[in-house]
């Protein structure tokens, strides 16, 4: 798949008839409730019948939005991209399980760069290296390459969406040694209105965004990331601060009583069941969960599971489903089982990809499994 492009299905197909002869006006509400009663995947396909259905399909944004429920409604899946860290191409395998069937969906898709994260459908894309991001639809099979910004100083990038507006939004950090020249950035995915495509925003000083997946989550219209702050020429400290999609501002985020600022490395930043949480596997598990109140402005965290446990220092934590399932994989490089924890019924349930790769291929040499739980099919389109 060409970045920026759309994917072709050569699949042949019947065309869909007609709902009517020409001298039958359907009314548009009915027709948007017939649409919604119709597979994703047959949707799609059924964009090409008119411009109107097109346009009610991909844009319209309650029609949209009665898609992703429905879908979350469903028995839940799990997407997974396995990347093949010694092959020079950006050609990542994206694997779509659910507990009911053991593989559903499976194809190979050319997503750039390393970095990706993920929101209600849509994957995002970037690239450290190349300082170059990509948004991609798998439901749609489409991309959309970010464009690129005055300054090309090196910086990374977080993807999240706003419910309230319905807004899906990149925002760019500069690296600090840029800061001066170069502020922080956003950009709005389908945004026609704006006169600049990335636009500044609110700066802060000192500050090292850590470059791991287990530092970034989006939840309910805000991003949470661990980042660094340079004290003095000797002293670093780890804080988290919490990225406002709607208001494009920052805030900082207090921590649990007993976690220390050092203590972060250890942490992974979840989204527990809807909620902005901790979660450690350093010799021990514990997950601790923040509930805040908007009105007081206030942040109050809570310890919900404790379990000492040797040995957790090899596990590797790639997320955590809606239902509370902690998804592990022992070690990032050497296996193809995925085990989903439940840490209050202290159940154990795997999935196995090794048959979604092709066979000449060894596991154990540099393949890298990301899992993003509760997989949402999205008509969305990206341009």
């Amino acid at each position: 798949m060409k970045r920026g492009s759309e994917e072709k299905n050569h699949e042949t197909s019947l065309s869909p008839l007609p709902l009517c002869h020409r001298n039958i006006n359907i009314p548009l509400d009915l027709t948007v409730e017939i649409l919604k009663k119709l597979p994703a995947k047959s949707l799609v396909r059924f964009k090409c019948v008119s411009k109107c259905w097109s346009s009610i399909i991909s844009s319209r944004k309650d029609f949209i939005e009665s898609i992703v429920t429905r879908s979350l409604t469903q028995p839940p899946r799990d997407a997974h991209l396995i990347e093949d860290l010694y092959n020079k191409t950006d050609e990542c395998l994206l694997v779509i399980s659910s507990p009911c069937h053991q593989m559903t969906h499976k194809e190979s898709v050319s997503i750039l760069g390393t970095d990706h994260e993920y929101a209600r459908g849509l994957f995002f894309c970037w690239s450290y290296d190349h300082q170059e991001g990509a948004i991609y639809n798998p439901t749609t099979r489409q991309s959309f390459n970010l464009p690129k910004m005055k300054h090309s100083h090196p910086g990374i990038c977080f993807f999240g969406y706003e419910p309230l507006e319905n807004h899906y939004k990149v925002l760019f950090i500069p690296n600090p040694v840029h800061r001066v020249e170069q502020a922080c950035q956003v950009f709005t995915l389908g945004d026609t209105t704006a006169e600049e495509q990335w636009r500044n925003i609110q700066n802060i000083e000192y500050l090292y965004p850590f470059l791991s997946y287990r530092s970034i989550v989006s939840i309910n219209g805000a991003i949470y990331f661990l980042s660094r702050f340079k004290v003095n020429d000797t002293t670093t400290e780890y804080k988290i601060l919490r990225f406002d999609i709607r208001s494009e501002k920052f805030y900082n985020v207090d921590l649990p009583k007993t976690v220390t600022l050092m203590d972060l490395c250890w942490y992974y930043l979840i989204n527990y069941q809807g909620k902005f949480g901790l979660i450690c596997c350093h010799q021990r598990m514990e997950i601790w969960i923040m509930e805040e109140d908007a009105e007081k402005k206030t942040q109050r965290w809570s310890k919900i599971f404790f379990y000492e446990m040797e040995g957790f220092g090899n596990w590797f934590i790639s997320n955590v489903t809606r239902a509370g399932e902690i998804v592990f994989i022992n070690t990032p490089l050497d296996t193809s089982r995925i085990c989903y924890y439940d840490p209050k019924r202290n159940s154990v349930r795997y999935v196995d990809l090794k048959d979604s790769y092709p066979k000449e291929r060894d596991w154990d040499k540099g393949l890298l499994i990301r899992t993003f739980p509760d997989y949402a099919e999205n008509t969305m389109s990206l341009y």
